[in-house]
């Protein structure tokens, strides 16, 4: 079996920290992302300290002193995935997982093309609007992720994803699509299906 890594991918607030994080309780390998930006101790919003875990905060100097293959700015503040964390995991691991950007796929196929799953996550308005709402986002908070989805062109990272999985259900529906997709199910006896199904 070939080492990969799986990269989530799609707009905020369609599970990519949710999964990512039921995958790492489970023991899975996580890259994580590099960022200037500092999580507050106490998030605004439950959907920011939830996922500050996911990422690892540096001073900008160091950031500027990382070598990193993936780079983007994010409201003034610089996230990046570190060449060797990506190249590590490959070397260390059968499966990893990751979160990324969708203008970083093209950055990463550079480096690892066969070895890069990408997990669109599709999710609609509706349902964006209602996770943001429910993790105590303001309406202007909503307005700008929505607007930021659409001038990144999120909503159409499906088209050049290697997988799709509409999460609009519950985490755990996702997360069982998902580990399917990672090759991490596997076929039971038919005796033990048939004792299921009755």
């Amino acid at each position: 079996m070939t080492n990969k890594i799986y990269a989530l991918v799609g707009p905020h607030a369609s599970g990519k920290a949710t999964l990512a994080s039921h995958l790492m309780s489970m023991g899975i390998h996580f890259i994580p992302t590099y960022t200037t930006y500092v999580f507050p101790e106490r998030g605004k919003t439950h959907q920011k300290s939830e996922s500050a875990h996911l990422y690892r905060s540096v001073s900008r100097e160091e950031f500027n002193s990382l070598d990193l293959v993936v780079q983007f700015t994010h409201k003034g503040d610089a996230f990046g995935i570190r060449k060797d964390d990506i190249l590590n995991s490959l070397k260390d691991h059968q499966i990893s997982v990751m979160i990324l950007e969708a203008n970083g796929i093209k950055q990463l196929n550079k480096l690892i093309k066969k070895k890069l799953a990408t997990v669109y996550l599709m999710v609609d308005y509706v349902a964006l609007i209602d996770r943001m709402l429910n993790t105590g986002h303001t309406n202007e908070e909503i307005k700008y992720h929505l607007q930021y989805a659409e001038n990144n062109k999120e909503f159409d990272t499906w088209k050049i994803a290697t997988y799709v999985i509409k999460n609009t259900g519950t985490p755990e529906m996702a997360l069982v699509q998902l580990l399917s997709i990672m090759g991490l199910t596997t076929v039971i006896p038919q005796k033990d299906f048939n004792a299921m199904i009755k």
